[in-house]
This record gives C-alpha cells, structure tokens and sequence, in this order.
C-alpha cells in the first residue's frame, strides 16, 4: 500500500496531465490518480486509502467545488486541500481559504513556483500565491492574539507539527489549523516558519 495517495481533480486533461507529471517530481512514490469531476472526485476519495492530499480544479464546467469544501474537510481532516483556479480575486482566495483548505495557486503562475508552492504546503504551511511575479498574499493583520492562538503559537515556534499541537493541547489537528490560519492573519506572515521567526524576533514568545 502507498504511504501517499494524491488526488488530482480537474475537468482540463491536458493541464491535469501536466500536474501529475510535475507532481511526481516531489512525490515520486505516492500514488497519484486523476479525476475529472466532482463526483469522482468523492467517489475516489472515499474508495480504499484516505487520501493524504487534494489538488483541485475550483470550477468544473460551470460547477464550482466551493459549497464541498467545508464538509470535505470535515471528512478528511489529515489530508492537505489544494485548490487551483485560473480566478486571481485575493477575496476570492481569502473566502475559500476560510473553509479550511491549505493553499490556493493561480493557475497562472510559472510551473516551478506551482511546484513550490504545492511543496510547502504538503510540508504544513499555508499558502495563496496568485501571481508569478509577487510574493503569496497575506490577509490584512489583525491586532491581537487571544490565548489559544499565543498558546498555538508558543508549540508551532518549537517546531510543533499540527498533531503534535493538538495532542499538547488536546483540540483536533482542524482546529489547530483554524488556529495556524488566524496566527498568519495576526502577524502578516504567509507560513509557519515565517510565522515562528517574527513571533520570535518581535519578541512575541519567551
């Protein structure tokens, strides 16, 4: 059985064969499998092994994935959630960040930067990258911390994975990522790392 099963979900075959092939470049033992719609999508996902990440189109045809995302979540809480869009509205990116998922890529940008941008998320941080030519966008900050996201902080600054934050903490690995998510808006970071390294310099943390 393989360690890594990865869903590729979108109704343009050419760009999803391109994916696959990029994606083998960072996970060459996974077991990687392609859907071409939103049906499959679930039919493959809740078929033999959980899958460990999702790569998805946001629209297929004229179906957007968007009313699924909070329940696919919810099902498949250890899994990374990607979605893909050829929309580059940061409102747009924000709003279906909240459900949830793990990253959203403009299908626009370069394929090495789709590549790192997949990467990173896979090793835990969150990210929105909409264009090629800037950095991943980061939400407004917010002012303040309340004491479960310093706590969330303190653990994920320690080099803390999400589980190992909710096991200290006893909360679910969700809503550790709830957390990490509010933690990036606070500081006006876009990754854990980045966020661990300012809480750190601004002297956030003991």
């Amino acid at each position: 059985m393989h360690q890594e099963r990865i869903i590729l979900a979108d109704d343009h075959p050419v760009f999803r064969k391109g994916l696959r092939l990029l994606i083998q470049r960072i996970a060459p033992g996974a077991e990687t499998i392609e859907a071409n719609s939103i049906p499959e999508l679930l039919s493959l996902a809740r078929t033999g092994q959980a899958p460990t990440t999702f790569i998805i189109d946001m629209m297929f045809s004229d179906v957007s994935i968007e009313p699924r995302l909070a329940t696919l979540r919810e099902e498949f809480q250890r899994a990374s959630i990607i979605i893909v869009s050829m929309i580059e509205d940061p409102e747009v990116a924000d709003r279906i960040m909240s459900y949830g998922v793990d990253g959203f890529i403009s299908k626009s940008v370069a394929p090495s930067e789709l590549l790192a941008a997949i990467a990173a998320i896979r090793d835990g941080d969150l990210v929105v990258k909409l264009e090629s030519s800037g950095a991943p966008v980061a939400s407004p900050p917010v002012t303040g911390l309340t004491q479960r996201q310093y706590d969330v902080l303190q653990l994920l600054a320690k080099g803390k994975s999400n589980k190992e934050i909710a096991a200290e903490l006893n909360i679910s690995p969700f809503t550790v990522r709830v957390h990490v998510s509010s933690l990036l808006k606070v500081l006006g970071v876009t990754s854990r790392t980045a966020a661990a390294a300012k809480a750190a310099g601004d002297l956030l943390l003991p």
